[in-house]
């Protein structure tokens, strides 16, 4: 996919300085997310493969490790344009899937698509799809749009595999009990306050206010993940 073209934005260059600093810092710690869960991706494929996923899955997380690295990228991009200067590509977050000590292969890959997919890129969908409706200036809109179409992908990996037939009934059975606490740990990651930004957000600029923030993370719980996990048989 070509380079997303950022827009020709005043509104960036007319913010007081140490809001443009802020959101500088906030897309510099969201790029080394990004590429730390396009680690994670390229991790869980071959770990697909191995239980059995069905074809459409493996594609979707083939698709999800190029998306992230891609959203890394722009998310640099983005830092530099609020900061005025360049920004060097940062390291990756920490990218090693968890260790759930089930001894069971195919239920550790159950439970990473669950947590990994299911519960947070449902959440990091909703989020998104808030941040992208609060942003008025075209910057905010474009990157957010563009974040938002990946997301939702990277959320259907997860049910679409939790739904297939590569989950036996003792697996579904084990993630059942597993998943109130993926849910929880989830959660309170998302519930974080972001240490970059003032806690009443830039909206315009696609940045929510901590409250509204965890307004949207409980209905992100509340309307799509719960709703989700009855709908694979898990609650």
């Amino acid at each position: 996919m070509s380079r997303l073209r950022l827009p020709d934005d005043r509104s960036v260059d007319e913010l007081p300085e140490p809001l443009r600093l802020a959101i500088a810092g906030h897309w510099r710690h969201r790029a080394s997310a990004e590429l730390g869960v396009a680690v994670a991706f390229a991790a869980l494929l071959p770990r697909l493969r191995d239980v059995g996923a069905a074809d459409a899955v493996v594609a979707l997380a083939e698709k999800a490790i190029d998306d992230e690295r891609r959203h890394g990228e722009l998310c640099v991009r983005l830092a530099a344009r609020y900061l005025g200067v360049d920004v060097d590509v940062p390291g990756p977050r920490d990218g090693a899937l968890p260790d759930f000590g089930t001894g069971d292969e195919p239920t550790e890959v159950a439970l990473v698509c669950l947590g990994m997919c299911c519960v947070n890129e449902s959440i990091a969908s909703e989020w998104i799809r808030s941040c992208w409706e609060a942003a008025t200036t075209p910057t905010a809109r474009v990157a957010n749009r563009h974040h938002l179409r990946d997301e939702i992908d990277h959320a259907r990996l997860g049910w679409a595999h939790l739904g297939s037939d590569a989950i036996s009934a003792s697996v579904r059975r084990a993630l059942r009990a597993w998943a109130p606490r993926v849910v929880a740990v989830n959660r309170a990651e998302w519930m974080k306050p972001d240490e970059h930004l003032p806690p009443e957000g830039i909206p315009a600029h696609g940045h929510l206010s901590a409250a509204e923030n965890g307004e949207v993370i409980d209905a992100a719980v509340r309307d799509v993940v719960l709703p989700g996990l009855a709908r694979v048989g898990l609650a």
